[in-house]
């Protein structure tokens, strides 16, 4: 059923406003987040988190029978400090290095021949578990457990050692009742170091997401030590150290003195997790993106695209006066 966001949106591209967004917005850079897919059978977990195969796809060959052009992250940063973007620029960046996004991802941007950046986030890559917190979501959820259930459960489990992490998490999805689908489809892991080789190898630009995925809101302390270690275990996993300029804040989780922190490591710019384009003069390190997701419809993803979806959130925020 189509939602009344999506009638409204639809009524405006009708109208012909759409174009006029688009016009209007020309000179804004587009960038679009994804994170993993969701491959797992049953419960259909997460939203942003994992979209799914089908629609994964279906979104890369509308955008890319939509004309726009799609461009490589670092190059669409340079290009928008100096205002000089092609009108309706549209960069593709994917967080944290899910397995599926080399599995499922990587050969859809190859079939379209779109440029895509990943954010990948190492701790997980090194050691090879299962991301406890996200396991613990989707088996207490799925199990029908409230949030209290799914907080203890998570902070009992990464509390163990390393080693006793996935049998606490088989144990506990074994008392929940749901089955090892996820384990045996690798849902939750994050690529190895092959799989980053791999994917750099076949043109995935990668880039920072912090060594162990950590929240820079609360840990900015943490942030130049976290992009040490994470640019460390990129470089010997793909096998060379390409300047690594670009970050993405986990979870969103965004400090104003990051800015200084990043430039003096040697990064020029970051994504957020907050909706919106990024005309020219945008803060580098907190560049706005559409998070795509399963709830995301056509209508609004088309709203992105054309520059709508900011217009009438602007207009959302305009003080009317009262009567």
């Amino acid at each position: 059923m189509m939602s009344m966001k999506s009638t409204l949106l639809n009524a405006v591209r009708a109208g012909g406003l759409a174009t006029v967004a688009e016009r209007a917005s020309a000179a804004s850079l587009r960038i679009l987040g994804y994170h993993g897919v969701w491959i797992t059978p049953g419960y259909q977990f997460g939203d942003c988190a994992f979209i799914t195969p089908d629609q994964f796809e279906a979104r890369m060959a509308r955008l890319s029978r939509s004309g726009l052009p799609v461009l490589p992250l670092d190059e669409a940063v340079n290009l928008l400090a100096t205002d000089s973007l092609p009108d309706s620029s549209v960069v593709i960046t994917i967080d944290d290095g899910w397995a599926t996004t080399h599995t499922h991802m990587l050969p859809v941007l190859e079939a379209y021949g779109l440029p895509a950046t990943l954010y990948a986030s190492t701790w997980y890559c090194e050691h090879q578990l299962p991301v406890v917190n996200v396991v613990v979501d989707y088996l207490t959820r799925a199990a029908g457990r409230d949030d209290a259930e799914r907080i203890i459960a998570a902070a009992r489990i990464e509390a163990l050692p390393v080693d006793d992490r996935l049998p606490a998490l088989r144990a506990l999805g074994a008392t929940l009742g749901i089955d090892e689908a996820w384990l045996e489809l690798r849902q939750f892991h994050n690529m190895t170091a092959a799989d980053l080789a791999d994917a750099h190898a076949r043109g995935l630009d990668i880039q920072l997401h912090t060594h162990r995925h950590i929240d820079v809101a609360t840990r900015v302390d943490e942030l130049a030590a976290e992009i040490a270690a994470n640019r460390a275990y990129l470089a010997k996993a793909i096998g060379t150290d390409p300047g690594f300029a670009h970050f993405c804040y986990p979870g969103g989780g965004y400090h104003p003195d990051a800015d200084q922190l990043l430039a003096a490591v040697g990064v020029r710019s970051a994504t957020l997790i907050e909706e919106g384009i990024n005309p020219p003069g945008t803060n580098p390190y907190a560049l706005c993106r559409l998070l795509d997701g399963r709830t995301i419809d056509d209508a609004v993803f088309d709203a992105y695209l054309s520059g709508t979806l900011h217009y009438l959130s602007a207009l959302r925020t305009l003080p009317f006066p009262s009567r």
